[in-house]
């Protein structure tokens, strides 16, 4: 036995009516001529393995296809009731009844069952939704096998209401027409009356068009179809559309019959659930705008893989993604769930498409990106951030919250599909840190609707987070440094309860939720960090902490890093070079401060200073070991003593005065029994603000030490003469 495989170049992933068509094609060989045939996609293009080569598959559908006879007796213009609305879908249904081939018989059976329902019923024109639902039902008792998919396509019942999945409009209705009627109207021009022939083969294998044709809307299926730019006369051009692509584009969708399932509350009322359906979300495509309506998601099915009719109908039956024990409701679920694959039975790609409402009032299904299904790295990571960004986008959608808010939702809904994308990107998650970070700091933005909403800041996060985002970049070793810092308890431990994440976001004691004070969030002297400004954020952090110091009664600045997330020195001289961009930094440190520091373990090797980099880190390193936050030792072996914190040493570096802000750091490290060979610093003013800000990054005591060793020389006298020592110039 010869198999013959066609390239059905007519039948594409998109437009959304030649990927129907493709699969109507399969189903018809399949169940009328060769149950043995397969189906499958590659290059852009549907193809079919079957006995039949060219001239029998097109003899099939020229003279042996029985059109199944796709009825909508509860939609109007339907063409089961008078009225000159009907006309043409009566007159549709007339020809097929009147006609004498015997490949339209199961038609005429449809069209006699339907009229005899009807009549019995006493219904005569389009029932009302009363009795739509009760005429339904009826039908379901009664259609043959052949109509139940159609009608499940169409409409789903549940116990006390109907609901129509989306593929087929409102219940087979879209807008004004029908497609039902329109099924009947091509049936009678290709099969009763034989007038396109010549089209099958385009439909087929898009070939050169023969003429313009006139004929049946392709309703939401293919838009462009319904009126192409200078088709005709002015602007709008008169319906084309192969009629032979609407019949078998309509056949496939019967593949898709829907289901109800019951929502995981015991109480919530069934709901239809089409395969691959999903609530919509617009993310992840271009042309996503706010405000738009739309009748949801489908993510249809790519395969490279030949399959029977058979192992289609089973992959689409269980046409459903989840993400744990959780159905996928809405396109970033339905994303995570092909990065996982969770869904993928041979499937090689989804072509995600969106019925949305666009050109006036026209719903139109709109190609909305290709997924590729492959494994993709530190999926995991989307569980910890999954139902923080759903509560926020629950929150900010409706029209009924700030409109940022709902625009920070959308953006982190935007950043999770690109990490399901390409998760071994390390960008694509640090886009997704900072927009996690901006959401939450909007959030603290909105304290009203944030405290009405019940919103909780960002969840504990994992470090996996630092290996998925570690791109190598200076700006994330940075702002891991930053935001790792936290409090010290009397006895010089680090005080987990104290992170600096407070100083940012009103926080309860288990700074796992909100502080909330009446009706809002709580408002406190802790948070200081309010601008989007690395240095500004920097210096009031570093004050907040000297007057904590002071109330507590500490020596020190109370505030080190978690050991293993230290800036290193090199990092720190770029950063006074200028060489760093200060914005991201402080961007990824927001939402790192949510990490879980106390099972953090250093996660980079940091880069090493080759040789002692120039005078600036030097001075630098005069103001840093003032700010030590532990005590140091003066030489290897010594007893190490604690340098007294020195307010003022800030404050003249936020003002620019390197020249006092250098001689107070000698005068008080001296003081403490460290001799600095440099004694006096002189440099412009954006240098000593640089170094201020410097100062909120903590480094390792290793660092510390090798400062010691590098910029003192306790042997010396405390006291030398004033023209003997060495002093530095510095600008940036």
């Amino acid at each position: 036995m010869t198999i013959h495989v066609h390239h059905l170049t007519g039948s594409s992933p998109t437009p959304l009516a030649h990927y129907l068509k493709g699969l109507g094609i399969l189903r018809l060989v399949a169940e009328q001529k060769d149950p043995a045939a397969r189906g499958w996609w590659r290059d852009e293009s549907f193809h079919l393995a079957t006995v039949l080569d060219d001239e029998e598959l097109q003899r099939f559908f020229l003279e042996e296809y029985r059109p199944t006879p796709l009825v909508g007796p509860w939609t109007g213009r339907s063409g089961f009731f008078p009225g000159s609305s009907e006309s043409a879908a009566r007159k549709a249904l007339d020809k097929i009844r009147s006609s004498t081939l015997p490949r339209v018989y199961p038609f005429h059976e449809a069209i006699d069952l339907v009229r005899a329902v009807l009549m019995e019923m006493g219904l005569n024109a389009t029932p009302e939704d009363s009795n739509k639902l009760r005429l339904i039902r009826v039908l379901r008792q009664k259609f043959p096998n052949l109509l139940i998919d159609w009608l499940d396509v169409c409409v789903v019942l549940t116990d006390e209401s109907s609901s129509c999945p989306a593929l087929l409009g409102t219940g087979g209705n879209e807008g004004s027409g029908s497609y039902a009627s329109n099924f009947a109207q091509a049936v009678v021009a290709c099969i009763v009356e034989r007038r396109h022939d010549a089209l099958l083969f385009e439909s087929l294998y898009s070939g050169p068009q023969n003429g313009v044709l006139r004929g049946p809307a392709p309703g939401q299926f293919f838009p462009i179809a319904a009126g192409p730019p200078n088709g005709g006369i002015g602007f709008r051009g008169d319906v084309q559309m192969n009629p032979w692509d609407l019949m078998l584009c309509l056949e496939g969708t019967c593949l898709f019959a829907a289901s109800v399932t019951r929502r995981t509350h015991a109480t919530a009322l069934p709901h239809a659930a089409a395969p691959f359906a999903v609530r919509s979300s617009a993310v992840g495509y271009g042309s996503a705008a706010d405000g738009e309506k739309d009748r949801g998601e489908q993510w249809f099915p790519l395969w490279e893989r030949p399959a029977t009719l058979q192992e289609l109908r089973s992959l689409i039956a269980e046409g459903r993604s989840k993400i744990g024990r959780r159905s996928a409701g809405r396109p970033v679920d339905f994303g995570r769930a092909v990065a996982r694959l969770g869904v993928a039975r041979g499937i090689t790609a989804f072509q995600r498409y969106g019925y949305i409402e666009r050109n006036g009032r026209t719903n139109i299904a709109v190609p909305l990106g290709r997924w590729p299904v492959r494994a993709q790295p530190h999926q995991d990571l989307l569980d910890q951030v999954a139902d923080w960004v759903d509560a926020l986008q629950r929150a900010g959608s409706g029209g009924q919250g700030p409109a940022s808010v709902a625009r920070a939702a959308r953006v982190c809904e935007e950043a999770i599909l690109a990490c399901c994308r390409d998760g071994g990107n390390p960008r694509r998650w640090q886009d997704l840190l900072i927009a996690l970070g901006r959401a939450e700091a909007q959030l603290a933005r909105s304290p009203r609707f944030t405290a009405a909403q019940g919103i909780r800041p960002l969840p504990p996060l994992g470090a996996g987070w630092l290996r998925a985002a570690d791109d190598g970049s200076v700006e994330l070793r940075l702002a891991l440094a930053f935001a790792s810092q936290h409090g010290l308890t009397a006895e010089g431990e680090i005080d987990w309860q104290h992170p600096i994440r407070r100083h940012f976001l009103p926080l309860d004691r288990t700074g796992q939720r909100f502080a909330v004070q009446a009706d809002a969030l709580a408002s406190s002297p802790e948070i200081v960090c309010l601008t989007d400004d690395l240095e500004a954020v920097a210096l009031a952090l570093l004050r907040r902490r000297i007057v904590e110091a002071g109330q507590k009664g500490l020596p020190q600045l109370p505030l080190v890093g978690v050991p293993g997330a230290e800036a290193s020195l090199h990092d720190i001289s770029l950063f006074l070079d200028g060489e760093v961009d200060e914005r991201k930094v402080l961007e990824l440190a927001r939402p790192l401060m949510a990490l879980d520091w106390s099972r953090f373990r250093q996660p980079f090797a940091h880069a090493k200073t080759t040789g002692w980099p120039h005078g600036s880190l030097g001075f630098y390193g005069l103001a840093r070991l003032v700010y030590w936050p532990r005590p140091l030792s003066p030489t290897p072996g010594a007893e190490a003593v604690a340098i007294p914190l020195d307010p003022a040493i800030l404050a003249w570096l936020t003002a620019g005065d390197l020249v006092r802000a250098s001689t107070a750091a000698v005068r008080r490290l001296s003081a403490a029994g460290f001799r600095p060979h440099l004694r006096l610093v002189a440099g412009d003013a954006a240098l000593a603000r640089r170094v201020a800000v410097a100062l909120v990054f903590p480094i390792g005591e290793r660092d510390a030490v090798a400062l010691v060793q590098r910029l003192t020389r306790p042997e010396l006298d405390a006291s030398p003469d004033p023209d003997d020592v060495p002093a530095i110039h510095l600008s940036i």
